[in-house]
């Protein structure tokens, strides 16, 4: 591991949003499956609007009725800066959970991007936000306005569940939930893992086969 690293939590208990993303989410998962956590990613078919969003912050979570957009939209108040919207609305193909208007005010409220276990709609619109969201599928039908729902209550999001205040890291490779209690040892695996994957590439580089490249990424 770097000092840098070390030096960096040691000093403050946390990792930045941005050393998560930059190791991404394949990096995330394995230092997780090390510690005995291998069903912490969500299940394939979630896909960025934009594919080069990549996030990370605390969940926000929040479980809407099938196609009801309210308790989304009073998420976008509730929610703090830095965190990520992470939405169980019921896995349904056929009407939207959020927009572009409702990712126009989830960027200016700060918040760190979306994940969404349903549909959204207007994609090129978000696109044009720059504000990241993960869905399982897209749809241009409306939902409705119902009150129904609930916020920062234990969810289940492709098929993973996520409680208040675990972190989320997704990217172009899928999304990744970190329980809040095991943020600073999945850290240290993580960092461990990445170096390690750099000198595993880079004896690649120099012509090395797969298992010589490995053995000396070890050493």
């Amino acid at each position: 591991m770097s000092p840098s690293f070390a030096a960096e939590l040691a000093a403050s208990s946390t990792v930045s949003a941005g050393r998560w993303t930059a190791w991404g989410s394949p990096v995330v998962s394995d230092a997780l499956r090390k510690l005995g956590k291998a069903f912490q990613s969500l299940e394939g078919g979630f896909s960025a609007v934009d594919p080069s969003s990549r996030i990370a912050g605390p969940a926000f979570t929040v479980r809407c009725y099938p196609g009801a957009t309210w308790a989304l939209e009073q998420a976008l108040e509730l929610a703090a800066p830095g965190e990520v919207l992470i939405v169980d609305a019921g896995g349904r193909p056929d009407v939207i959970a959020m927009g572009a208007l409702m990712s126009q005010r989830a960027k200016v409220r700060g918040l760190a991007g979306a994940v969404i276990d349903g549909a959204v709609r207007d994609v090129g619109e978000i696109r044009a936000v720059g504000f990241p969201v993960f869905s399982r599928y897209v749809c241009p039908r409306a939902g409705t306005h119902a009150e129904i729902g609930e916020w920062q209550t234990t969810i289940c999001c492709g098929r993973t569940p996520v409680s208040p205040g675990d972190w989320i890291v997704a990217d172009e490779s899928g999304v990744v939930v970190i329980p809040s209690d095991s943020v600073e040892s999945v850290a240290f695996e993580a960092a461990k893992i990445a170096e390690f994957e750099h000198r595993f590439a880079s004896a690649l580089e120099v012509g090395l086969p797969l298992a010589e490249a490995a053995n000396l990424a070890r050493q």
